[in-house]
C-alpha cells in the first residue's frame, strides 16, 4: 500500500464523495470548484465505460473553472474493483493536472481516490 487509506466515514467531506462515487460500476471523476476562500461552488462528472478507466478533463476542467471564476479545485475517482490505492496512471495524470492548473492560478487541493476498501488522498500522502 502507497500510504493510508481513510475510512470513509471520516469526515463529511468524505462521507459525500463516499455517496457520489461508491455503488456506481464505471470508473467516473468528480471535479468539485471552489472559491479562493474554500466556498463550493459546483460540480461536475466524467463518467468513462466499464472496460475503460476514465480519464482526467483537463481541458473541460479548465474550460469550466473559468467559467465559473473558480481558485481551488478537488479532483475524486472511484475505483470500481474495490481497492483505493491510486495507480502509477493516476499519480502522474494528477502531478500533470496540478502543474497545469498551477500555471494558470488554479490550485487542485486534493484528489481522492473513492473505493469500497476506503478514501485514499493523494494529497495526505505527498503524491501531489
Amino acid at each position: 500500500m502507497l500510504g493510508e487509506v481513510t475510512d470513509i466515514g471520516s469526515s463529511p467531506f468524505r462521507q459525500y464523495l463516499a455517496r457520489r462515487l461508491l455503488g456506481r460500476r464505471e470508473e467516473c471523476v468528480m471535479m468539485l470548484f471552489f472559491t479562493a476562500q474554500g466556498l463550493f461552488i459546483a460540480e461536475e462528472f466524467q463518467i468513462g465505460t466499464r472496460q475503460s478507466s476514465c480519464e482526467l478533463p483537463l481541458r473541460r476542467t479548465v474550460r469550466r473553472a473559468f467559467d465559473l471564476d473558480a481558485r481551488r479545485l478537488v479532483l475524486a475517482h472511484n475505483h470500481p474493483s474495490g481497492d483505493p490505492t491510486p495507480s502509477v496512471d493516476d499519480i502522474q495524470s494528477t502531478r500533470t493536472f496540478r502543474q497545469v492548473m498551477a500555471a494558470l492560478e488554479f490550485s487542485l487541493d486534493d484528489h481522492f481516490v473513492v473505493a469500497r476498501g476506503g478514501i485514499f488522498s493523494m494529497s495526505d500522502n505527498g503524491l501531489i
